[in-house]
């Protein structure tokens, strides 16, 4: 049974249907593993961040959206299950709702994306492979399609050009192919496409009409492929890569990633984790590269991140009115010149803002998976959060 603020119910009537669907997702988002077929990721467990709690982070009221708002208010209003605030690395702040706790797993969305996008950097320099390589060189089954002639970092930037209607509350059509490929959504057995893989369904994506290259357009096909793509490179699955390189390294607690019916791990989306490792991983990223001395990513993969993203690719996507000095690198947000996020679905974040050594990670079950306004709102209280060092 699921207690606290969201009422009561019985986790037998949450179902592939309506998982996604509050207050059902408060309890699904973090026992994703009871719907969805998962592999593990290992992890040690044996990373610690230092505490220097201040209770008045959360308790000073901040502006948000013109309004005057505590911070634990907030993050009642923002369905917050669970948020840390670091500081020069040290916890300084710290929420928990739903049964959350620090080492309690939660599905991270597209905060997934991220996450492989340092596995990424790691790969590639590993096994020597240009950003620049085509798709189809590693992939002989991306040879025809919308892949054909894409690269590396088209996937890594979203500058794929794909026919795909990234539509989060569609029931029908493409986008309910693709829940339906990856297993996060029941299937009639009479349906045409009842047997359909997630690579087979990403493959069969047309091109749209303009080149690769010529703008940012957020499809979450690229970042799955993306993985299959670190895969074919490596020869390793894709949940050993994220073990070996990332976790283990990093001394996070085991995760899980959601795969399909042959085993391809969802990468746009799937991985399950602590609130605790996502902090882990922001000050990874907030130290470039570094962790206990030792550097766990090329530093100029960082900093390429940070910094070399394609503006005039932005400029013609479909955030830019949102940030209008953004750009979007290596799988990351860069929102401002001195913040980057990763950001999923239903409120979801990692928040790094280095010119404050902040990181702020936060999880939730909004009701609404894409919420503008709502993500708005976050931002005004990450930034508040921030202008009080």
């Amino acid at each position: 049974m699921l207690n606290g603020v969201l009422g009561k119910f019985n986790s037998s009537e949450i179902n592939l249907d309506n998982w996604r669907d509050f207050p059902f997702s408060a309890y699904a988002f973090q026992n994703v593993g009871e719907l969805i077929p998962v592999q593990p990721i290992q992890g040690l467990g044996d990373s610690e961040i230092p505490e220097d709690i201040d209770a008045q982070i959360l308790e000073r009221s901040y502006l948000i959206a013109d309004k005057e708002i505590s911070g634990v208010e907030f993050l009642k209003q923002s369905y917050t299950d669970g948020l840390l605030v670091t500081k020069n690395g040290s916890l300084v702040a710290q929420y928990f709702a739903n049964n959350m706790s620090l080492n309690s797993p939660h599905l991270t969305f597209s905060v997934s994306k991220s996450i492989t996008g340092i596995v990424a950097g790691i790969v590639l320099k590993k096994f020597d492979v240009s950003s620049s390589t085509k798709i189809s060189e590693i992939l002989k089954s991306a040879s025809n399609g919308a892949y054909a002639e894409a690269t590396i970092r088209n996937l890594l930037d979203m500058t794929v050009s794909l026919d795909f209607d990234e539509v989060y509350t569609s029931k029908e059509g493409t986008y309910a192919r693709y829940r339906q490929a990856m297993l996060w959504m029941s299937r009639s057995s009479d349906s045409d496409y009842f047997d359909e893989d997630l690579a087979t369904f990403i493959l069969s994506l047309p091109k749209a009409s303009h080149e690769h290259g010529y703008m940012f357009t957020y499809k979450s096909p690229n970042s799955d492929l993306l993985g299959l793509v670190l895969q074919e490179i490596s020869g390793l699955p894709l949940p050993h890569l994220i073990s070996e390189y990332l976790w283990k390294p990093l001394g996070c607690d085991p995760a899980t990633i959601t795969v399909d019916d042959k085993n391809m791990a969802r990468t746009a989306g799937g991985l399950s984790c602590s609130v605790k490792d996502l902090t882990l991983v922001g000050e990874l990223m907030r130290r470039g590269g570094i962790h206990n001395g030792k550097s766990l990513i090329d530093p100029m993969w960082v900093v390429d991140t940070f910094g070399h993203g394609d503006k005039e690719a932005w400029s013609r996507g479909e955030f830019f009115e949102s940030f209008p000095e953004g750009s979007y690198r290596n799988q990351w947000y860069k929102i401002s010149e001195d913040e980057i996020c990763a950001i999923g679905i239903h409120g979801q974040w990692i928040y790094i803002n280095s010119s404050k050594d902040v990181v702020i990670t936060k999880f939730s079950c909004q009701p609404k998976a894409d919420d503008d306004e709502l993500d708005r709102q976050t931002l005004d209280f990450f930034r508040g959060v921030c202008a009080q060092w």
